[in-house]
């Protein structure tokens, strides 16, 4: 046999055994991926899902809270007309009032001067009586009107000072969800820097069943242990609930977290909380609803 075919031999053999460690070192890794990627994919759908509920909420909310808003201004524009109007009436009533004194001291001027003179005649007594009377009689009306002008004026002003603590209310309520979104959106991003873009067509959650009708419910009980936290509706199979289905959990409308069937009763129902972020959106509670939708 010649050299360079024995050399060549040995070669073969040797790269032969470098490789069959390689090889299974290879189908090691292969697996152990795999298993990352799906748990990565299933991360990745449960991000999606919060971030679409929390989206959801977030523009409900703002649009709520924007029509809130407008009607709050309409109506703090409305009264102001009203506290304007008011208070040019008052100043009117002032003025009257003032015009009314000013005859009536003057009236009354001429009464003593005439008595003094003693030129007036019984006549002209009568008739500067009657006309102080009614004088008099319009004064009384001017204050009284001038009374309830004033009523009138400083419950305009209450209803203002009410309505604008409203809107500044709604004001603050709209930064907050600002702020929310906001936390929501930094989230995403970090589980978008950590694990990679979020893409359509994620795996969905592990045994989760798609609902087939819509269902609203009550909390009804919130049992609290060393395990997973677990929620009791009153609705069960009589409603069409099954295991799996997974209900959104709202507080008005916010967003609180997710409750995932897995017991059912005739008419109730337990499952696993899901999602629960105390410190953010605060904790599952006995009254809040439990939302299905079909098809989700």
């Amino acid at each position: 046999m010649h050299i360079l075919t024995k050399i060549f031999v040995v070669l073969v053999a040797l790269l032969t055994v470098a490789i069959v460690p390689l090889v299974a070192v290879n189908a090691t890794n292969e697996q152990s991926f795999q298993k990352k990627y799906k748990e990565a994919q299933t991360a990745k759908a449960a991000a999606e899902s919060t971030l679409e509920t929390e989206r959801l909420a977030w523009n409900s909310q703002t649009t709520k809270l924007q029509a809130d808003l407008q009607a709050m201004q309409a109506q703090v524009a409305d009264l102001q007309k009203q506290v304007d109007a008011r208070s040019a009436a008052v100043r009117k009533a002032e003025q009257d009032l003032a015009g009314t004194k000013a005859a009536q001291a003057s009236v009354a001027a001429s009464l003593e001067t005439l008595s003094q003179t003693g030129k007036a005649t019984s006549e002209l007594a009568d008739s500067l009586v009657s006309e102080l009377r009614t004088l008099r009689s319009s004064a009384m009306e001017a204050e009284k009107r001038l009374v309830e002008l004033q009523e009138a004026f400083d419950k305009s002003q209450s209803e203002l000072e009410v309505a604008d603590a409203a809107r500044r209310s709604l004001q603050e309520e709209n930064r907050r969800l600002s702020d929310e979104k906001d936390r929501a959106v930094a989230t995403i991003a970090e589980y978008v820097a950590s694990v990679g873009e979020l893409r359509a067509g994620a795996v969905s959650d592990a045994g989760r069943v798609v609902a087939t009708k819509n269902i609203a419910a009550t909390i009804i009980n919130v049992r609290r242990g060393d395990g997973a936290p677990l929620a009791e509706i009153n609705a069960g199979s009589r409603d069409g609930v099954k295991p799996g289905w997974v209900l959104a959990i709202g507080d008005g409308s916010t967003f609180v977290g997710n409750l995932r069937i897995t017991q059912v009763d005739v008419n109730r129902s337990v499952g696993v909380i899901e999602l629960e972020d105390a410190g953010a959106r605060g904790e599952v509670r006995v009254g809040q609803r439990a939302v299905a939708r079909a098809g989700e």
